[in-house]
């Protein structure tokens, strides 16, 4: 079992009352990162295929590269910018959460999804595109991305919008 099980998690506390504007605020945030990887999947003509960019020209590839660079530092902030709200929401509904052991791992959750986000996806995913594989990269972001924050979603979040 990996220590991200949900059998491992700290329980969620009974006590937490969201509103429902903050419910919405956080399903409407989940709804535009979403809508982010989307974008960026379109941006790639080569993405459904095993081809990269060999069918593009050099304007093309160019035109990727740079909206790849601009969708992991815009990307890096909007998730900054969810993870605070969400700790807010969870600071204003707990009855302490400094003593809350759900608040702090879902915390430290939020630091681990960023340092690997920061120091692994997007290092690996500029490194490919640099070696002229962006579209391979940008399949890696949208898949990984995908893959983290839908696990992320379901151990923690469900649970903020029940």
């Amino acid at each position: 079992m990996d220590e991200r099980s949900p059998a491992m998690l700290p329980p969620f506390p009974l006590s937490i009352a969201i509103s429902e504007g903050d419910r919405l605020r956080i399903v409407q945030e989940h709804d535009r990162l979403t809508a982010f990887l989307h974008d960026l999947q379109h941006t790639c003509s080569e993405f459904d295929t095993s081809v990269d960019c060999k069918r593009c020209g050099r304007e093309k590839m160019a035109s990727c590269q740079g909206l790849l660079v601009s969708f992991q530092f815009d990307f890096i902030e909007l998730i900054e910018e969810h993870f605070e709200h969400e700790e807010e929401l969870m600071r204003r509904c707990l009855a302490s959460p400094e003593d809350d052991a759900y608040f702090r791992h879902h915390q430290a959750e939020h630091t681990r999804l960023l340092q690997e986000i920061r120091n692994v996806l997007i290092p690996q995913s500029t490194q490919m595109s640099h070696h002229g594989q962006t579209a391979a990269a940008i399949r890696l972001l949208q898949e990984k991305i995908t893959e983290i924050f839908s696990q992320h979603t379901l151990d923690f979040d469900q649970h903020l919008l029940k």
